[in-house]
C-alpha cells in the first residue's frame, strides 16, 4: 500500500549521528541522547502499563481466572517496556539499583515462561534463584493491588513509580541538555 501523503510527525535519526558514535571519542558525547530519545516511548508506555496493571487488578477481583491472564498480560507488558528503559538508560551512562532486576523479571517472562517453557538451561535456573522461585515451580508469580510477587521478590507499584520519576528525570536533563547543544529539535522534555 502506498501514501503519498506527508507524515508530519515521527522520529528520525541521521546516520552522521549514528556514523559517530563508532569511534569512541564521539560515543560519549552522541550516545546518551540517541538512547535517551529511544527510552522515552518505553519510559511512557511503562507509565500506562502501571495504570493497566491496576484495571486488571480490578477485573481480578471480579473475574478471577479472566483477571490472572489480564495482569499476565499486561504484567509482561509493563517489564518489557521497563527493561527496554533500563538498557538504555544505563547505556547513556545512569545506572540505578531496579536494572537487573527488571531485566531478570523480563527474561523470566519471556524466555522461562512465554518462549522457551519446556526448555531448561542454567540462565533459567540462575534467574529462578536469583528471584526466589521454588526449584519445583517452572513459574510463580502473584498479582495484587499494591505489589507483584515473582518467586519471593516483591515488587511495589510505589517502587516501580519512583524507578520512572527517577528515569524521567534523567531522560529528560539528557535531551534537553542535547537540545541546547543543538543536536536534537523539539521542545523541552
Amino acid at each position: 500500500m502506498t501514501n503519498d501523503k506527508r507524515t508530519d510527525h515521527g522520529i528520525k535519526i541521521t546516520t552522521k549521528d549514528v556514523s559517530r558514535m563508532g569511534s569512541e571519542n564521539n560515543r560519549q558525547e552522541a550516545l546518551p541522547h540517541l538512547l535517551s530519545v529511544l527510552a522515552w516511548p518505553y519510559l511512557l508506555g511503562a507509565k500506562r502499563q502501571v495504570q493497566r496493571y491496576k484495571t486488571a487488578i480490578q477485573i481480578l477481583q471480579k473475574k478471577s481466572i479472566y483477571g490472572i491472564q489480564v495482569c499476565l498480560h499486561e504484567f509482561s507488558c509493563l517489564f518489557e517496556d521497563l527493561a527496554t528503559v533500563a538498557r538504555y538508560t544505563e547505556m547513556a551512562g545512569e545506572k540505578h539499583r531496579f536494572h537487573k532486576l527488571w531485566l531478570d523479571v523480563r527474561n523470566h517472562i519471556r524466555h522461562d515462561i512465554r518462549e522457551e517453557f519446556d526448555k531448561t538451561e542454567k540462565r533459567k535456573s540462575y534467574r529462578a534463584k536469583t528471584l526466589g522461585i521454588n526449584p519445583n515451580l517452572q513459574v510463580s508469580i502473584g498479582f495484587d493491588e499494591g505489589f507483584i510477587k515473582i518467586g519471593e521478590t516483591k515488587i511495589t507499584l510505589s517502587d516501580i513509580n519512583d524507578y520512572l520519576t527517577w528515569a524521567e528525570d534523567k531522560i529528560a536533563r539528557i535531551l534537553n541538555e542535547a537540545k541546547n547543544k543543538g543536536y536534537i529539535k523539539g521542545e523541552n522534555y
